[in-house]
């Protein structure tokens, strides 16, 4: 079941980038992010009321760490990032490119945090960027034959 709702997530992924990013064309980046977190804060009180058995107490949120808040500044970069670059680069890279980052951050944080070295993770993301790479070659030879 969590199998196919990482899957789930990420096909939304995709899906949220690529309206984010058509959003920020259309009314500015700027503009783009702040409809964006003001659609995700109203969506978040309404699955808030929803599920209000659920909802951690002050004491919690007030105890927590403060850079685990970092997340919501974090998220409304990648958001203002995102909307930047959809517009410019192929769908594909922006589902790719990330997709690498996300590999060697992941490899870097097990290291770091779980003292643990994924030579898998390294050599995917090393595999994936060649390909990317090559592919970004071809791409744009096959533009200038048809040009």
């Amino acid at each position: 079941m969590y199998i196919f709702l990482a899957f789930l997530i990420g096909i939304s992924i995709v899906i949220s980038t690529i309206l984010n990013g058509k959003i920020g064309e259309q009314v500015g980046v700027l503009n783009g992010v702040m409809i964006n977190y003001g659609v995700g804060f109203i969506a978040s009180i309404i699955i808030c009321v929803i599920v209000r058995n659920n909802t951690p107490a002050i004491e919690k949120v007030i105890g927590a760490p403060f850079y685990y808040f970092l997340g919501g500044f974090l998220g409304v970069a990648v958001v203002f990032l995102f909307n930047v670059t959809v517009p410019k680069v192929p769908a594909v890279y922006i589902v790719i490119l990330p997709f690498i980052g996300q590999m060697f951050t992941s490899a870097i944080i097990d290291y770091f945090y779980l003292d643990t070295f994924s030579k898998g993770k390294v050599v995917g993301g090393i595999l994936l960027m060649v390909g990317l790479i090559y592919n970004t070659k071809v791409d744009k030879e096959y533009r200038e034959e048809g040009a």
